[in-house]
């Protein structure tokens, strides 16, 4: 599975969201805010952290991934 997640300067919810990637050992790239405007633009998104999993934006941000992996077990 191929992760990506944009995050922000004092976000406790990307802190989050990247602390629970590495509780289930998955790798993941990381992209700052400031460094991904044009895909902020083209999903219209306003907040962080967003998150994609195989190119694929997973709503909700870190409670969607919480989600994601509680269905999972």
């Amino acid at each position: 599975m191929e992760v990506k997640i944009i995050t922000g300067p004092l976000c406790g919810y990307c802190d989050a969201a990247k602390g629970l990637l590495k509780q289930h050992d998955q790798d993941y790239e990381e992209v700052d805010v400031m460094e991904a405007s044009a895909l902020m633009q083209e999903y219209n998104l306003r907040t962080v952290p967003q998150i994609f999993i195989d190119g694929e934006l997973l709503e909700g941000g870190y409670t969607g991934l919480k989600e994601y992996y509680d269905g999972q077990t």
